[in-house]
This record gives structure tokens, sequence and C-alpha cells, in this order.
């Protein structure tokens, strides 16, 4: 990991995008965090992927079983279609907004796996993502960026709730055959300048960085609905992935949400000014941050 600086007498600081205190579910807060912390974090995540890697060819174990002790779900995503396998778009290609039929299409996957959800997982979706104090998301989100991602330091409360979103998001991702573009938005912590250029990025998410959500994330098909993304105090990444599970409106109402499930792990691959689309006439630019998924 590159140092994003030095001061004098003091460790190096990095900047964490999950490390701020959360405000509002659909923004990730970053801040600066000694480089130390960011690599105990770094070394416990890749311990907890052997653990759960070993737990996964232990034969005494049954499915469920392994699936409730493990540190992050497991993915169960799958796009068969060659022709649904979207890659991450060409930093020079216009950002159309999702159209009426791919929202269809998503939308109907939803309706299906909410109407065959048990009662504990509505719940869950309920309290964690619907109700309109997020005090519960921020708090277990907070806890699990705490804990690098490992729901089993969580309290058992806690780790029963994530436990039913994990499930929840599962369910689509099996009845999901397409992958899904979508934006990310992160708010920089107050001490780090305003980013308009590829120069005034933090150095650790610079292409090559490694990057790994240890928390649930809101993520928009359409990058101007992503909060802040006409602000130089906030970053956009754009990934294309097969995980989560689209929450949004069919055709009806401008409103793209997709869930991205915990554990994702990133590479930056890319970093430029694109043209996206902020409504059904109007255009803008903005720098975006391309993750590619890592298996």
């Amino acid at each position: 990991m590159r140092v994003k600086n030095a001061r004098p007498n003091q460790e190096p600081v990095v900047v964490d995008f999950e490390g701020g205190v959360i405000s509002a579910r659909d923004v990730k807060a970053a801040r600066e965090v000694v480089e130390s912390a960011m690599q105990e974090r770094e070394f416990i995540r890749l311990a907890n992927r052997i653990i759960d890697e070993a737990r996964d060819e232990d034969a005494s174990l049954t499915r469920a079983a392994r699936d409730r002790d493990r540190a992050t779900p497991r993915d169960v995503s799958h796009v068969e279609s060659a022709r649904l396998r979207s890659e991450l778009p060409l930093l020079g290609e216009f950002r159309e907004p999702l159209s009426a039929r791919q929202r269809k299409i998503r939308s109907a996957t939803k309706n299906r796996v909410i109407a065959a959800a048990p009662a504990s997982q509505h719940r869950a979706m309920r309290s964690m993502l619907k109700n309109d104090d997020p005090a519960e998301w921020r708090r277990i989100n907070g806890a699990l960026h705490y804990a690098a991602g490992d729901a089993q330091q969580l309290t058992d409360k806690d780790r029963t709730q994530v436990q039913r979103l994990d499930r929840a998001i599962q369910s689509y991702e099996r009845l999901n055959d397409r992958r899904h573009t979508v934006y990310v938005a992160v708010k920089l912590p107050d001490t780090h300048r305003d980013v308009k250029r590829y120069e005034d990025l933090p150095p650790e998410l610079s292409p090559g960085a490694t990057l790994e959500f240890d928390q649930f994330t809101i993520a928009r098909h359409n990058l101007f609905e992503a909060p802040g993304h006409d602000s130089v105090r906030h970053l956009v990444f754009e990934i294309v992935t097969s995980r989560g599970m689209y929450l949004g409106a069919s055709n009806t109402v401008e409103d793209t949400t997709h869930l991205l499930p915990r554990g994702l792990r990133c590479q930056v691959v890319a970093a430029d000014s694109v043209t996206y689309a902020t409504g059904a006439t109007g255009f803008a630019m903005r720098l975006v941050l391309q993750l590619q998924e890592i298996q």
C-alpha cells in the first residue's frame, strides 16, 4: 500500500474509504487512519478468507453450518449468458441511464425474492434498509468495519441480522442472470483536498490498489443518482458485478438502488473523467474510479 503522507514524528496516514462516521445509508464516509491499522485489517481479512476456505472443505459440517460460521457470505451469483456478462465501460463511453426494460427485469426478480422471503428476512430488510432512522444500518456497518468484515465478531443479535440480510441478497443472486454496472459514493474526509483530477486522488485509491468492502453498500445503476455525483468532495466508484440485490423501482420512478453484499474485493483499474446523463436530456462530467471485482 502506498502512503498518502508522513507527518513529522508520526506514523504515516492513509485514507480508509469505509472508516468514517456514516451519516446516510447511500454514501460511504472516508477518514484518515494510521497505516498500521489498515495493514492489520488486511491481515485479518486474509486470515478469515483462509479459514473460510478450509471450513468449506470440512465434510463433517453441513452446508448450513459452514455458511453460519463464515466471516463473509458465500458468492452464489452466476451469469451464464455471454451477452449478459458485461465488462466495465470504456472511459470515453457515455454513461446512459438504466433503461426501463432493464429496470423492469431487475424489479421483477426483486419482487420474486421478496415474495418468497421468510418473515425474519422481511424484518431484517425493514429495520436495516427501510426505517426512517438509519441508526441500525450505521451501527451494524460500523461494527462490521471495526471487525474487518468478520460477522462472527458481532453480538449474536447483530450477527443474526447481518446473516438474514446476507441470505436475502443471496436469494436474488441465485435468480439473477446478468451483471450490474453500479456507482458507489464516498465522502472525502475533511482533511483531504478536493478531488477534481486524477492527480488529486489519495494514492491508496489510485489504479492498482485493492479495496475490500467490509460493509453492506448502497449503490445506484444511474450515476446521477449517486449522492455527491456533482461534488468534488465525493469520490464515485464504478463497479461491474453480478453480486447484490436490486432494490429500485420498475419504470415508474427514477430509482435504481442496488444493495451490494459485504465482503466484496475489488481492484482499482482506472480513474478518469467520464460524461454521464443527468436525466432525460442533461449531461455532466466527473472523475470516476473503475473497480474490477476480484473473485
